[in-house]
């Protein structure tokens, strides 16, 4: 090569003759494919140990999900089921105190320590487990586990779960880029963004195309994804009107830079928020907030962008292997608890093992501890009646007392569900009634001796009469006939 101050020259190849304007012309790519060397099919590898640090020597964490994954979203599902979840009327997102006792509730917390003020912010779990259970079908709008969600959480079949998770990623309206905190431009007039679902489906189905069991850097599956031709559009204008910062002069982004920022903290949610949260993927990320995966210098704030930057690598585990298309079944890493508890012939229930927190949740939802004894239940006929009373399922209850005791019930206690079972069938709550009251003396003789009337009141005494709803404007009718007027 030559180069001087001002130019720049290099000495021309037998290639030259083929480049015209720097590329080969279309027509003469055929004519020169028997000299190019075929290319070998990407494939995208891991490792089967983990990482011991991240880069420049920064402490990592490991987080093994798919025990804690599987068992919160049974939790959320099993608090939905009892009414004690609320949801903001105008972002039907779930309240801040609703999302402070789902996090409570939480097998192992979250990926971060816990936060002085817990809120959609500074959580990851809690609000992954709402959006995904929302946008999945599990629960309707009407905060209420939809028919689909009630039969997950009382069958735990992995077929429903795949049924609900293809929903989410194909029509999920919630939009991950909401969760990147220092991405700004969203909402702005010129912002024309791309269905958030064709953006998931691309993750997903890349996702699909890797490896199980083995760790991969976050890197490598961004390479993976753009080689694999599922990159995505974010904006679906020409231009970029997204920015980095506070300050729209001074954020915007060009190049890999754009890329890094929207397209890959945006798979970085899907991955650590909803994945990891349900227990698909484990994932290792940087304990503190230097350990970052951008391979740039931030000059566009403080602080990181967002609360899943740390994220450095995952592993498609047996549950997110099935979910993916990757396995035609779903074998659990390990066999669930089969015998966690013994009941005697008193109803009181005394622990083998300690209970998942959705386990935990059904069985105060029948007995209630016994004081000063610990592991130790009293099954309660009050407990189990408020419970079917608040919409759960008897037969889904007594399931849980019959499969998770050691050995057959004992007689006293099949004997004791038997009578709950009966005793419910005692008491049926009718129609609503309203109660007319009567005016004068002579009022009861006349709904006594009209024929129609008669028929649909019922005389309390002198003074008031009860007729159902149903019947409350037939009878209002009926007066006006007779030439009274019901007010």
């Amino acid at each position: 090569d030559k180069k001087s101050a001002y130019s720049w020259s290099r000495n021309p190849i037998l290639f030259d003759l083929f480049v015209i304007d720097g590329a080969v012309p279309t027509d003469l790519l055929p004519l020169l494919a028997d000299f190019a060397m075929p290319l070998e099919s990407f494939q995208l590898e891991g490792s089967v140990a983990p990482p011991e640090e991240g880069p420049r020597g920064k402490k990592i964490v490991q987080a093994d999900t798919e025990l804690v994954g599987r068992t919160d979203l049974l939790t959320y599902l099993q608090l939905v089921e009892q009414g004690s979840l609320t949801w903001s009327a105008k972002t039907k997102q779930i309240t801040a105190a609703s999302l402070r006792k789902l996090y409570q509730k939480l097998m192992a917390g979250d990926f971060e320590p816990q936060p002085s003020e817990i809120s959609m912010r500074t959580v990851i779990r809690p609000f992954g487990l709402d959006i995904f259970a929302q946008g999945a079908g599990l629960v309707n709008g009407k905060g209420q586990l939809s028919k689909l969600g009630r039969d997950y959480l009382q069958t735990q079949d992995p077929a429903l779960l795949l049924t609900a998770f293809e929903k989410w990623a194909e029509t999920g309206d919630f939009d991950e880029l909401t969760r990147i905190t220092h991405l700004n431009g969203l909402k702005a007039r010129d912002t024309r963004l791309t269905p958030p679902a064709s953006r998931r489906t691309n993750v997903i189905e890349a996702l699909s195309w890797c490896p199980t069991g083995v760790w991969i850097p976050m890197s490598e599956f961004f390479r993976a994804l753009k080689i694999w031709q599922f990159d995505f559009d974010v904006e679906a204008t020409p231009y970029h009107n997204l920015y980095a910062g506070p300050y729209r002069q001074y954020g915007e982004m060009y190049g890999e830079v754009y890329w890094l920022i929207v397209k890959g903290l945006y798979i970085h949610v899907v991955i650590m928020e909803y994945l990891a949260t349900i227990g698909a993927v484990d994932i290792i990320y940087g304990e503190d907030e230097e350990a970052l995966f951008l391979p740039i210098d931030n000059y566009y704030t403080d602080a990181p962008f967002c609360q899943h930057e740390r994220l450095l690598y995952f592993r498609i585990n047996p549950w997110g292997a099935y979910l993916l298309g990757q396995a035609e079944t779903y074998l659990p890493s390990l066999p669930p608890q089969k015998e966690l508890f013994v009941i005697d012939d008193q109803l009181q229930l005394r622990l083998l093992a300690t209970p998942l927190p959705h386990e935990q949740l059904l069985l105060e939802a029948v007995a209630e501890p016994v004081a000063g004894q610990q592991g130790m239940y009293q099954l309660t006929m009050a407990r189990l009646l408020t419970a079917v009373e608040s919409g759960q399922k008897f037969a889904y209850l007594a399931d849980f007392l019959k499969e998770n005791h050691q050995g057959a019930l004992p007689s006293a206690v099949a004997t004791w569900l038997a009578q709950v079972q009966e005793n419910m069938q005692v008491f049926r709550e009718g129609h609503t009634a309203v109660v007319i009251h009567l005016k004068r003396p002579d009022a009861r003789q006349v709904i006594e001796e009209d024929a129609t009337l008669s028929q649909l009141c019922r005389v309390l005494d002198d003074t008031a009469v009860l007729v159902a709803s149903k019947d409350l404007n037939k009878v209002r009718q009926r007066l006006k006939t007779l030439g009274y007027l019901l007010q």
